[in-house]
């Protein structure tokens, strides 16, 4: 069976040897909060929370954020996306270009933010 966010929690804030409320002090939260992720009892936490959980557990935010499903959980997409934290946005629009030259299909119909055909 696929590991929770909550499991996920619960087992890197045991093994940094966190209590709940420490590591609600940590990102701020109410240590009933955090009792209640780790029971799936929150399903939809905000981004600022995963983001402060990812860091102070030394989790991929992007992990966290796939495990919530508001994102893909595909393993090669989180890779590029910390390939591209390292890249300047020159650099990143480049990694666009070469992707269309090499995929064209993939990216016939794609549209960014405000939905025009890129």
């Amino acid at each position: 069976m696929e590991e929770t966010i909550g499991a996920i929690i619960a087992r890197k804030r045991q093994e940094k040897g966190l209590s709940q409320r420490e590591l609600a002090a940590a990102v701020k939260v109410s240590n009933s909060t955090i009792a209640r992720l780790e029971r799936n009892e929150i399903l939809l936490p905000g981004s600022d929370l995963i983001r402060a959980l990812s860091e102070e557990l030394g989790v991929d935010y992007n992990y966290l954020l796939a495990k919530t499903h508001q994102i893909d959980d595909e393993p090669e997409i989180r890779i590029i996306q910390r390939a591209a934290r390292n890249m300047s946005k020159e650099d990143r629009q480049r990694m666009v270009e070469i992707l269309r030259l090499i995929f064209p299909d993939a990216f016939a119909d794609i549209r960014d933010d405000e939905g025009n055909i890129c």
